[in-house]
């Protein structure tokens, strides 16, 4: 004779949590009823990602996207999520609840706004401005001192103001140009494409 099977769930959630042969009473039957188990057969099939759970009257499949513990204790799996309000910073959600996630929920990180990656540019252009006039008013030292530099800027502007007005203009030209490239890019892949150069 069989021995029947009682399928033990969680009394909070109604998941299932495992499954135990029917205790038999000295007169031979089968106690059937326990708290937080039923005799109830599980469904024939759980889907990859779902699990059964007991809603009082009988078994259903649900979602499951939580996290679950491994042997040492650590979460691990799970879902990871984001809402509309996050930010590509913002760290990923993840449901401790069965079901499926927020009928708004995004499955991939929010991306980085296209004028995060343009201010970045744009500070690119400018430290690449300011070192290719440090250069020029420094050769050939490779690394100037700030000091270095001022003195640098007096000879030139006592021996070549013209001159030094010139380079200037060159280098402010330039870099107007390239803050140009910046803002009119489309996309993170148009901006990758502008080479930040000056002429020293």
């Amino acid at each position: 004779m069989t021995i029947p099977q009682l399928h033990m769930y969680d009394l909070k959630t109604g998941e299932y949590t495992g499954s135990r042969d029917a205790t038999q009473r000295p007169n031979g039957e089968y106690i059937l009823e326990a708290t937080g188990a039923t005799p109830v057969a599980l469904p024939a099939s759980i889907p990859s990602g779902h699990v059964a759970r007991w809603t009082g009257d009988a078994w259903e499949t649900v979602e499951d996207h939580r996290q679950h513990m491994d042997e040492r204790g650590r979460k691990e799996g799970g879902t990871q999520y984001w809402l509309p309000c996050d930010t590509w910073r913002s760290e990923p959600r993840y449901t401790e609840e069965l079901g499926p996630l927020p009928d708004d929920a995004l499955l991939e990180r929010p991306e980085r706004p296209l004028d995060e990656y343009k201010a970045d540019k744009r500070r690119e252009v400018s430290d690449a401005y300011a070192s290719a006039l440090t250069a020029t008013l420094t050769m050939p030292a490779a690394n100037p001192s700030a000091l270095e530099v001022t003195m640098g800027a007096a000879l030139f502007a006592a021996d070549d103001a013209v001159g030094l007005a010139d380079v200037q203009k060159i280098l402010t030209a330039r870099r107007d140009a390239l803050f140009a490239l910046v803002d009119g890019a489309a996309s993170r892949a148009e901006l990758g494409q502008i080479e930040v150069s000056y002429p020293v």
